[in-house]
């Protein structure tokens, strides 16, 4: 460095040092009063809210693609029972001409609906 002052210092201790600090006592601590005695007031106010402008200038492109891969099986059967309707009839047929009777015919029964499961007959497998 300068002229005179070394580069290098060199310091070297050995021994101890004892102080007899090791019998130091408190007895005493001294009271602290501290107190608050008047609190600021503080005013804050928003005295101005700024404009916001928000606006959507592109709505984002989506791809949709729909498809119905497999239709489920849906089995349903509709019919009626075997049944056996009767309905009783009574029919009369006459034929006049010039208020001269000439035919009289009446016929009275029953009429009969049976629905049954369908069996064809053999007539009925003929005509295919």
């Amino acid at each position: 460095m300068g002229k005179g002052i070394p580069d290098k210092f060199t310091l070297t201790l050995a021994g101890a040092a004892d102080l007899d600090l090791d019998e130091i006592r408190i007895k005493e601590i001294p009271q602290i009063n501290a107190a608050i005695k008047e609190v600021p007031q503080i005013n804050s106010a928003i005295k101005e809210i700024a404009p916001i402008s928000m606006a959507i200038t592109q709505l984002p492109t989506i791809k949709l693609d729909l498809a119905v891969k497999e239709l489920p099986k849906i089995d349903m059967d509709i019919g009626l029972k075997p049944t056996r309707v009767s309905m009783p009839m009574n029919t009369h047929v006459c034929l006049k001409v010039l208020g001269l009777k000439l035919l009289d015919l009446s016929l009275c029964g029953e009429n009969m609906v049976i629905l049954e499961p369908y069996v064809p007959r053999r007539a009925e497998l003929g005509c295919r």
